[in-house]
């Protein structure tokens, strides 16, 4: 599924830049705001926290994702360092 490390048009992406100014969000908050389907968003938001760029909270049954900011942080400098 990782082709590229924006992922498919950036999404993956997209969604770290969604989750800087929110408190959390579901997959299908996620998908309504940037206009896919459901299931994509998920599939995108697993790999983001299988890779720790998120983190989950359970609440009422659902899921809610939220960056993980010192793991966020710790990738951008091994990119920065030429890693």
């Amino acid at each position: 599924m990782l082709k590229s490390p924006m992922g498919s048009g950036g999404i993956r992406r997209r969604i770290l830049e969604l989750l800087v100014d929110h408190d959390g969000a579901t997959a299908r908050g996620v998908a309504a705001r940037l206009g896919i389907p459901p299931d994509l968003a998920r599939a995108h938001l697993d790999l983001l926290t299988a890779a720790r760029l998120l983190r989950t909270e359970r609440a009422g049954g659902r899921t809610r994702y939220h960056r993980d900011e010192a793991r966020i942080a710790e990738a951008r400098d091994l990119f920065e360092a030429g890693w």
